[in-house]
């Protein structure tokens, strides 16, 4: 193995580390922590903003790490080995999953979180912010499982 691949899988497993993370920490550690601020929906909408920057950041890593580290185990990027292998067939539903992962996170950051922290600024309605909730939470459950497969495709499959 070379050192080069050693840390681009390194890299991959700290952006997802960080991309969970704070999926966990927001509505975990934050959303608690400021229930009863006067200015929580500044400080929730600030720091989702930030989040987002950076978790999005970290996304584009772990695409880029991810297409490195197919590269460096020299598979083969070919329709026979992502249907016909074990290990192809769980890194298709990995890709996928991560495809549907990344559509859900898009609607979350850039609609229903933004709108509903517009919507509790305005008045105190629930609509947008359980739509918001709710894609926050599949997306979690997205990226669990993602890990999850990482981790399995790592050792050798199930």
């Amino acid at each position: 193995m070379s050192t080069v691949y050693l840390i681009s899988v390194f890299v991959h497993v700290i952006c997802a580390a960080f991309w969970i993370g704070g999926m966990l920490f927001i509505p975990l550690v934050l959303v608690p922590g400021i229930k009863q601020q006067p200015n929580r929906v500044l400080l929730l909408h600030k720091t989702a903003t930030k989040f987002r920057f950076y978790g999005w950041l970290a996304v584009t890593i772990l695409i880029i790490s991810g297409v490195l580290n197919f590269h460096f185990r020299g598979l083969p990027f070919t329709i026979a080995f992502f249907t016909s292998t074990s290990y192809g067939k769980l890194l298709s539903i990995k890709l996928v999953l991560f495809v549907v992962m990344l559509l859900v996170s898009g609607i979350h950051d850039f609609y229903f979180g933004m709108k509903s922290i517009d919507e509790m600024q305005q008045t105190s309605g629930n609509r947008l912010k359980m739509l918001a909730r709710w894609t926050g939470i599949l997306n979690l459950l997205l990226a669990l499982i993602i890990a999850f497969l990482g981790v399995s495709i790592s050792r050798g499959g199930f």
